[in-house]
């Protein structure tokens, strides 16, 4: 298991590939191992789960996925 550190790295220098400026990163309510970002530009967003069930993935999110169109 990765930690939420590591995979907040990992989701910002995907984003900032695909050129987009990203906010900082919120936990997602009252989980600590789960969180979300906004790109300031094109809105955007990447979210990461510590924790992912079975088939699940640790990073997903449109802005890990697709290009910045601002």
């Amino acid at each position: 298991m990765k930690t939420y550190d590591k995979l907040r790295k990992e989701a910002l220098e995907s984003c900032r590939f695909r050129g987009h400026k990203m906010l900082r990163f919120k936990k997602y309510g009252a989980y600590k191992d789960k969180g979300h970002s906004i790109c300031e530009k094109c809105a955007k967003s990447v979210w990461i789960d510590c924790a992912p069930p079975p088939n699940g993935i640790d990073v997903s999110g449109e802005a890990v996925a697709l290009g910045c169109i601002r």
